[in-house]
């Protein structure tokens, strides 16, 4: 706004006045703003995120089974088989009781523009929890013994903080004024739009229906980011093998995952060198959470094809989610209007919006899992696995919970997904040496990115160390992977460049799991 332009805000007291307080429709706000909330190597919109944050399980399981890389699919024997090959279990011949707590580590270095950032968080979770029970038949069998447990394990892990800064052209507040164009005050949502209007961000003109800004074009400004992700998805099973005539191992488990998610975001633009008498700063605050929960069926058997040579096959049904999201805004715009005439408000205000809901399902792909492994006698194993699902087989259902009147933008959100993700095949390779009641581990994972236009690998890899006794066990591991990734602050509609900022994160997971036979 031109200095000293004070029918503008004559004007602006006006309209504000006329403005209605009403919420609109959650699913409209619900995604454009996950447009703003857009993060992926390839800028996709974050209803892709939702869907990636739903299909990619980072199952942390044991320490050995982290220690090999997850490359256990053919062996089992461990607790773990629980989560990825069911079948595994009833090569378990002694009940257990296991416990895995694990350190997280996340170093993350940004980069927005040529400035540099390094943040680094920790917290302690939980892996897993539970019992196996071990036993053999009685009477004549076919089946030389059954395992039986129950449980929890961890599949994936959101936790993540991200800090940036840098200064250059540009403002929040360019996106407000493209997503209001040619809408009234009435008119305007509750959540981006109508928070900067009400705390006198968004001036605007009746004249041209539209909004403009105290900013003048090319003002250059301090920004600051800082994104806080906290959750996790962990599953309470079920789960049955039998092992038939230690030829053929087969095994089931019925899983109801838990879904918690909570983001943060915080932005603020700020004039650091006083160029414009009126602006001072802007500050924009966004809270979400996700829960729910799913149901979800796994399978999958062994071959043992000799005492040594095995092969193992699973496969996972879809996940079926039953979704609830909350969200919250903010905004706080600090100014100086005393070089105005009349009676204007002083500065900061700041404007809190709805808590906007909205309820869906959603459901994951199929997974399926093969794998091979190779026992020396007593001296250990080498073990390779192949995990192939399909991304674009995710689907949201936003009709099933709610009215007909969202099945375009359902179609919309399933046609994205089909568009932007693709197939993935991912590869475990892991060894363990044996040496009496001490162990040896190593292991390699290749995650494949899940988007169309990405053929890039993950490398993720591990080691691991365990003492086996025969009333007890004690096994420690160390995993590292490297990603790269990609985050807009904000996003302008139509601009033809977008605030980006780079990020390496470094992601470090320590291990420990205490398990006792009986």
């Amino acid at each position: 706004m031109p200095t000293g332009n004070s029918s503008s805000i004559v004007r602006f007291m006006a309209n504000r006045q006329e403005k209605l307080s009403i919420m609109k429709n959650f699913f409209v706000l619900f995604f454009s703003v996950l447009l703003y909330c857009s993060q992926s190597p390839s800028a996709s919109a974050q209803t892709l995120d939702d869907a990636l944050r739903l299909s990619t399980l980072e199952h942390t399981g044991t320490a050995r089974y982290m220690g090999v890389g997850g490359a256990m699919t053919a062996l089992g024997a461990d607790y773990s088989a629980s989560a990825y090959n069911p079948a595994g279990l009833a090569l378990i011949r002694r009940g257990e009781l296991v416990f895995t707590p694990v350190l997280f580590i996340n170093n993350t270095d940004s980069r927005w523009n040529a400035n540099r950032e390094n943040d680094r968080f920790s917290n302690l979770q939980f892996s897993n929890f539970g019992l196996v029970i071990a036993g053999e038949p009685k009477g004549s069998s076919s089946f030389t013994n059954f395992a039986f447990s129950l449980g929890f394990n961890r599949l994936a892990s959101f936790h993540s903080h991200l800090y940036a800064r840098t200064r250059n052209e540009g403002s929040i507040l360019d996106r407000f004024v493209s997503l209001g164009e040619g809408l009234a005050p009435s008119q305007i949502d509750d959540f981006e739009v109508g928070l900067a209007y009400d705390v006198f961000a968004l001036i605007y003109d009746e004249g041209t229906n539209t909004y403009f800004t105290d900013l003048d074009p090319g003002t250059v400004l301090q920004k600051e980011f800082d994104q806080r992700v906290e959750g996790s998805i962990n599953e309470i099973f079920l789960s049955l093998a039998g092992n038939l005539r230690e030829r053929l191992i087969m095994g089931v488990t019925l899983s109801v995952p838990i879904v918690s998610y909570t983001e943060d975001r915080f932005y603020k633009d700020r004039d650091d060198e006083n160029v414009n008498p009126i602006y001072r700063s802007f500050e924009f605050t966004e809270s979400a959470e996700v829960t729910g929960a799913g149901f979800q069926i796994k399978a999958g058997m062994i071959y043992r094809h000799s005492q040594a040579l095995r092969f193992g096959f699973a496969i996972h049904s879809p996940g079926w989610y039953s979704l609830s999201d909350e969200y919250t805004t903010s905004a706080t715009f600090d100014y100086d209007f005393t070089q105005i005439p009349g009676e204007l408000p002083a500065g900061p205000q700041t404007a809190n919006s709805p808590q906007g809901m909205f309820d869906y399902n959603f459901t994951s792909p199929w997974r399926v899992l093969a794998g091979t492994g190779y026992l020396f006698e007593n001296r250990g194993f080498i073990s390779f696995d192949v995990e192939y699902l399909d991304y674009t087989s995710s689907q949201f259902n936003f009709t099933r919970r709610n009215s007909s009147q969202f099945l375009e933008q359902e179609r919309n959100k399933n046609n994205e997904i089909r568009n932007n993700l693709s197939t993935a095949l991912n590869f475990r390779l892991g060894g363990e040496l044996a040496l009496q009641s001490l162990r040896l581990r190593g292991g390699l994972q290749f995650i494949q990115n899940p988007f169309e236009d990405v053929s890039d690998r993950d490398l993720t890899w591990s080691l691991g160390v365990g003492i086996r006794e025969s009333s007890f066990f004690l096994d420690l591991a160390f995993q590292r992977s490297i990603r790269e990734g990609a985050i807009n602050p904000y996003v302008v509609p139509d601009a033809p460049e977008q605030q980006r900022i780079l990020s390496d994160a470094a992601i470090n997971r320590i291990a420990v799991t205490a398990g006792f036979k009986f």
